[in-house]
This record gives C-alpha cells, structure tokens and sequence, in this order.
C-alpha cells in the first residue's frame, strides 16, 4: 500500500488566495445584486497586446502549413526567444544563451527549483512574501527562518540572524510594493558570498520599476553571478497570466558540492518536463519588437497610473500608504482592525475587496494590499464608496 507525504499534508487546507476567492464567491451569492468592487485583484485586466495576438495567429498558422509543422521543441526552449531575453532585459549584463531557461510561469519555477535541494537546508525567506515561498519548502519539511519586512527599516528585509543556505528575495516585494535598493541587494550579495548560500531572485515585477537607482536585476550587482538565480514573468507586464510564460537564470558560475546548478537543472527538466508551446514563445518574442514595446509600455503606464489613483485617493482619506511607486501594489496599514477583518468590514461595507497582509505572513498582520490591476472605474467607485464610510 503506497503511503503518502505527510508534510504535504501538513499543509493548511485553504491555499490563501483560494480561501479569499471562496469568500468574495459567498458573498456574491448572498448579495447578487451587489457589484463587489475588485482591488485586491492580481490578475491582469488588459488584453493582451495586438502585436503579441498576431504573432501567437501567425505561429497557429505555421504549425497548420505542411512546410513549417514543428514537433516537440527543445526542453530549454528556443534560441529565439532567449537571444530576445539577453539583447533586451540583460543589456551590457554578460548573461548567456545556455544560462537562460524558459518556463510554464514564474510559479512553477519558484516550487520546482527548491527540488534540487536536500530537505536539510536553512531556507531564509521574508515575512511577508509571496506565500508560495513557505508552502513549496514546508513539503520537504526544510527548517525555515524569517526575515521581518518592517516600516521602521523601510521594508528592506534584514540579513538573516542565523546562516542561511537559501534565501528568497522579491523585488519589488509582493505584498509590500516596496522595491528593494542597491545597498540592500548588495549586503545579501556579500552574505552569500561569504556564507556560500544560494539567493532566489523573484523579479517578477522588475518591468513596473521607473526609478533609476534601483536595480530591475540582481545582476547589476558585483558577484551576483556566482552566488543568484533570477526568475521573471510575462504575466503582469504583457498579460500572460493565462498563456503562462516566464523565464529563469543559472549562471554558469554558481556550483554547489562541485556540482554545477545549470547543469543539474537541465538534468532535471530533462527527466520531468518537456518542451514548452513554440506558439506562446512566438508571442513572448512579440513583446520585444518595436511595436510591442510600445504596446507593453502603454499596458503598464495605465497600470501604474490606476495604482497612483489608488494611493493618492487612500492618502488622502487619512490612511498610511506604502509601495505603488514601483510597483502595481499598494501596502496600506489598517485603523486599528486585524488585517483580516478589515478585509472583511470593506467587502460588507463598502463592497470592496483587498487582501488581507496576514495572508502573506505573520508581520503582514495590520495591513492590506491594494492592486493597480483593477480597472480606473471600479477604483473611483470604490474610493467613493470608502468616503461614504
């Protein structure tokens, strides 16, 4: 009789934003005549680029000519699209072809990349954070320490207080909206270097960053290379949350027990996963011409400007507001409820729904995150409906 893993049953029942999504489908099926205005979506509201559309009916197309039918792919992916990545986001940055992995999401590459990994190492991961972080280290039963996000060091996470084999780092962070700055990135680099950790970078968001003096990669950093892998996503900037694509980095320098990391990596692709859709990394390799550059910039101008409404129209109705400046989200800190109950007082009061910061971890507790996803009229409603209370 087979047995299964019992640290996957450890796991709490109701996945966080499953239990959020249950709740706003309750009360819509108490209140149907009630609009239930979205601010906590973080999902894409925008259609895809016209630019990517085309390429992806282009792509169908070819796969139906006799003359240019394709079959399985190459498991890294093609060259194509990785020579697009490298000219466009790794300007000037020495990342190469071999170094670069196409992935089914950013999630996928977070919960997967940890296999790699004996259950007898220290994780360190920041509190609050994206949840998927703790749940994919808790199956392999890894002790996990966490290092607290807090307003008074400006949402810069803290070194961990005890030696770390992998750290997590998101930037910009999600919940917080807060984009973690060159000082900080480079005292993790010089912990790892010196602690021989491995770091995790989850840029998901890097495209949403506008200031200058902070890096939208980990490797504008000194040593980076040898010591952090890097992992972004087309959802949030070119809407491929449904069409799900992304991509990772293993530079070539970063060896654990004498092992290479990219070579095990592509080991274990090899063996568990195939190819990816040649017609969804026709539409990725969209994104990078001309035209959709254009689009994508267009895209993410109307979501950051959605995401300053929100801030503006919170700041001025008297709440704390953090993040929104290079981010889609805003961290805002709750009157004197829990997280969760202020979650649940704007969804009965005034038909709003957010996130509670608790859901992301234990110091996200008196807070809830805000997103600019949500569209500019279901904002003005619902900052309308939040001066009323």
């Amino acid at each position: 009789m087979p047995t299964l893993n019992d640290n996957l049953l450890k796991l709490e029942n109701n996945y966080f934003f499953y239990q959020i999504e249950q709740t706003l489908k309750d009360f819509k099926i108490k209140n149907p005549n009630v609009e239930i205005l979205n601010l906590g979506i973080g999902d894409t509201t925008l259609p895809i680029a016209k630019s990517i559309y085309l390429a992806i009916k282009e792509a169908a197309f070819e796969l139906s000519d006799p003359n240019s039918i394709r079959g399985y792919g190459p498991s890294t992916s093609y060259d194509f699209l990785k020579e697009k990545i490298i000219d466009n986001d790794y300007k000037n940055l020495d990342i190469k072809k071999d170094e670069v992995f196409i992935s089914h999401g950013i999630k996928y590459s977070i919960s997967n990349i940890i296999d790699l990994f004996s259950s007898n190492n220290t994780v360190a991961i920041c509190d609050p954070s994206y949840p998927v972080y703790v749940d994919s280290n808790k199956m392999a039963k890894r002790k996990i320490i966490y290092m607290p996000v807090l307003e008074k060091n400006n949402f810069q996470p803290q070194i961990p207080t005890e030696k770390s084999d992998i750290i997590y780092l998101c930037s910009p962070n999600n919940p917080t909206g807060v984009a973690l700055n060159y000082e900080t990135l480079k005292s993790f680099i010089d912990y790892a270097k010196k602690n021989k950790s491995l770091i995790l970078f989850d840029g998901a968001y890097f495209s949403f960053i506008k200031d200058k003096n902070i890096p939208k990669s980990i490797y504008e950093i000194p040593n980076a290379k040898d010591v952090a892998v890097e992992m972004r996503s087309f959802s949030k900037n070119a809407g491929f949350t449904s069409l799900r694509l992304s991509y990772m980095v293993i530079p070539n320098n970063i060896k654990i027990e004498d092992t290479c990391l990219n070579d095990l990596w592509l080991k274990y692709i090899n063996v568990k996963f195939g190819n990816l859709s040649y017609i969804i990394q026709k539409g990725a390799e969209a994104i990078y011409q001309d035209s959709g550059k254009k689009e994508i910039k267009e895209t993410i101008d109307t979501y950051m400007a959605n995401t300053h409404l929100i801030k503006k129209g919170l700041e001025n109705l008297g709440y704390k507001v953090f993040g929104g400046i290079n981010s889609p989200y805003v961290w805002v800190k709750t009157k004197g409820l829990s997280s969760f109950d202020t979650f649940t007082f704007l969804l009965n009061k005034a038909h709003i729904a957010t996130l509670p910061g608790s859901g992301f971890g234990s110091v996200g507790e008196g807070f809830i995150r805000f997103s600019g996803f949500a569209k500019k009229d279901t904002i003005l409603k619902a900052l309308n409906n939040l001066k009323k209370l």
